[in-house]
């Protein structure tokens, strides 16, 4: 499965019922009953059995759900093989799996150069995709049975660019392993200007 998959695979979720040890089945009476009495009422709501006769799933069961291979928060997190600090989210691919201890989702990528995740986020919302500063994410991980396609993705960071022999940071856009700079973000560096001739930029170079 492709990373691109995992994500469109999650949005066709999106509004389904959360329910703490559910991966993405119709859940009954037996199903509430036995999840209440072995993980407490804590994490299954006395609410979650209003839910039943509906296909509920929880974090991990969301993932499992689109890829058969059962796994928990914390043996995805042992399982991957690359692990970064979420910190650097922008650098990572859509369909990255994001973590917190006890909790994960998926990385959709960037709205207006803000990071969105989609999880099954609790028995008060369900599956939904929100930004990423809603939740307290720790990690990003990847996994060696999904296809990651990175380069198709345009990446908005910060990074160091050299102007006429100095050293200056500004946002710029990381595709096909390039790094293409923002013509008006020159305008941060001494002595350029820069301007627009209808929708052509214009640079000039003060003197």
């Amino acid at each position: 499965m492709k990373g691109k998959e995992l994500v469109a695979f999650a949005r066709s979720k999106l509004g389904t019922p959360y329910v703490y040890g559910m991966k993405g089945t119709a859940m009954t009476q037996a199903n509430f009953n036995y999840l209440q009495k072995t993980y407490g009422k804590k994490l299954v709501w006395d609410s979650d059995e209003k839910k039943i006769g509906e296909i509920c799933v929880d974090c991990s069961g969301l993932i499992s759900w689109a890829t058969g291979v059962v796994l928990g928060s914390a043996q995805l997190f042992d399982k991957a093989i690359q692990k970064e600090p979420i910190s650097t989210i922008k650098e990572a691919p859509v369909g990255a799996l994001v973590w917190m201890r006890g909790h994960v989702g998926i990385y959709t990528g960037l709205k207006r150069n803000v990071p969105y995740y989609i999880a099954a986020d609790g028995s008060a919302y369900g599956v939904r995709e929100v930004p990423l500063s809603n939740n307290k994410f720790t990690h990003w991980l990847l996994m060696d049975y999904f296809i990651y396609e990175k380069e198709d993705d345009e990446m908005i960071t910060k990074e160091k660019v050299i102007v006429d022999g100095q050293d200056y940071t500004m946002d710029a856009i990381r595709k096909d392993g390039y790094v293409f700079v923002k013509a008006r973000d020159l305008a941060q560096a001494p002595g350029v200007a820069v301007s627009n001739k209808g929708k052509i930029p214009v640079i000039d170079i003060k003197k």
